[in-house]
Order: C-alpha cells, then structure tokens, then sequence
C-alpha cells in the first residue's frame, strides 16, 4: 500500500487528517494503517471547548439556518456542529495556504488494501472539472430497481410542499456511470475520505456561513443541487473505522 500512497502524496497539494487533540490513539491507529502518506494531522473544533449557545452568538452557526436546511426541520446536535465547523476550517486553511486541491481524512478511516491498489488508475480518470471526489462514502452509490418509484414519490412530496428537497436534488438523488473507477456523486453520507479544489472549496464555505449543515449534508446538498461537480470513487477506496459487529465508532469530532 505505500506505494499506491505515494501517488496520493504527488496528486494532492496537502493531505489533512481532521482529529482533536484527545484523540491520540486514534491518530496512532492512523498512523499504522496510512505508513507511506504524507499528512498533517488538522486539529478542528471540540465540542468540550466551546458551547452552542456560544457558537451562535459568535455568528459561527445558525438553528434558524440549520432548520430551514434539515430534512425534518431539525437542529444540530453539538459534536455535530464541530464536525462541520471542523470541515470549514479545513477549507479555510487551504485557501489561506493556497492550495488547489486537498485530500481530508477523518481519524477514523480505514483503507481497502484491494482498492487502494487502484488508486494510480482512479487518479487517472478524474476529470478536470472535479471540484469534490469522494474516496468514501455510503449510500446512493447504485440506483436500484426501486429507485424510480422513491423519486417519483419524492417528486410529489416536494410539490406538495412536505419535502424540502427540490426536484434537482430528488433527480440528482443517485450516483451515475461516469468511467471505470469513478461516478457522477449524488446524495452521499460521510466525509470520511474525500478530496476538494479550491473552487470547490469556496463554494462550500460559502454554504456553510454561518455552519447550517450537517458536515455530510453540505457535501451532498452542494452536490445534488448542481453547485460543486463531485464525483464518488466506485467501490469506495477507503472504509469507516468498525466494531467487529459491523458499526461504526462512535467519531470524536461527533
């Protein structure tokens, strides 16, 4: 797996991994699984360091915001808004560092030895409009046969005004055949494993100003509506950290 790193290490301007300053053993398991990357470990926002009522009086998030966005008119719990908050950072300091494109992991991810010997070829296939590319990721990745009929329902809801998500997003719903190794993204969870230009990044951190969306929501919100060309590595390239049951860790920055 070095080897393939090294090619992450030449493609990408900087590569960040979001962390807190507790989470050292996760920043040690990190280290293990990713031996050959080249990265600086990005401490974000503690939910332990600051309140919510904080936050909003400081103009960094809105609950007015965050409910007109939500899909059921809900808030954002606190390790949520650090999440986010974390993630606009990130972005902030690569414009400042004027970078043109970045890799961000979170602490937690985990590669896939199988693919992550494809990563020469799925670096080959980026287009050149690519603002965002997810290398993780979860759901929408394949429309399935019932695909059509949750749209078209999806479709009614909003024109009836019980769905916020509009007719682009609902069309934009699933992942679409792009090359060999890549799709058009959709509506995608995690922001586990992902890359962003610096044109991607401005769009994003203008979304999230004030932070009004979900870390993931924003990149599948920004995605779905057309505003940021993203595109998901397909299978997914590296995984969410696991309990032996299946689920995932609970994230510190949650």
């Amino acid at each position: 797996m070095p080897g393939s790193f090294q090619h992450l290490n030449q493609y990408y301007d900087h590569i960040y991994v979001l962390s807190v300053a507790s989470a050292e053993t996760r920043r040690n398991q990190f280290a293990e699984r990713f031996a050959g990357l080249n990265y600086s470990f990005f401490f974000g926002a503690d939910k332990n360091k600051f309140s919510v009522e904080e936050a909003a009086a400081k103009g960094i998030f809105s609950e007015t915001l965050t409910r007109q966005h939500h899909r059921f008119g809900k808030t954002m719990k606190h390790g949520e808004i650090a999440c986010s908050w974390s993630h606009k950072m990130i972005y902030e300091d690569m414009l400042a560092h004027h970078y043109n494109r970045v890799l961000v992991f979170e602490d937690d991810a985990v590669p896939d030895p199988a693919m992550v010997e494809k990563i020469p070829a799925i670096l080959g296939e980026i287009p050149g409009g690519c603002e965002l590319l997810m290398w993780g990721w979860d759901k929408n990745g394949d429309a399935g046969l019932n695909a059509a009929v949750k749209k078209f329902i999806y479709h009614i809801q909003h024109s009836l005004g019980r769905l916020k998500w509009d007719h682009t997003m609902i069309r934009n719903l699933y992942a679409r055949p792009f090359s060999r190794h890549l799709k058009k993204a959709g509506f995608h969870d995690y922001t586990y494993a992902y890359a962003v230009t610096r044109s991607g990044a401005e769009k994003l951190i203008r979304l999230q100003t004030p932070v009004q969306y979900i870390a993931d929501n924003l990149l599948a919100h920004a995605v779905s509506k057309g505003i940021v060309t993203g595109y998901i590595t397909y299978p997914k390239v590296f995984l969410h950290d696991s309990l032996p049951d299946g689920t995932h860790r609970d994230s510190y920055i949650r």
